[in-house]
């Protein structure tokens, strides 16, 4: 069975603790699976909420690659 496909399995029945060993073992195989890069980075955040967070920002935050992604962060947070 594809790991894939068995961590959404797993996912739908809200077996998290599976998922993520699932995508942990996928990452050792294939250190490069965007998927399960971003899936366990999606179960990561999946239940964050703090009051005044400012989500669209705190996404960037996850999914800055590159260094300018980081420098628009940084200016919003000194208030630039």
């Amino acid at each position: 069975m594809d790991m894939h496909i068995l961590a959404s399995i797993y996912d739908i029945k809200g077996m998290k603790e599976n998922v993520i060993k699932v995508y942990r073992e996928i990452l050792v195989d294939s250190p490069n699976d965007i998927e399960a890069e971003e899936s366990l980075r999606r179960l990561a955040t999946k239940n964050i909420n703090i009051v005044g967070l400012n989500k669209y920002m705190y996404n960037c935050f996850l999914k800055a690659d590159s260094r300018n992604d980081l420098n628009d962060i940084e200016r919003w947070l000194i208030g630039d």
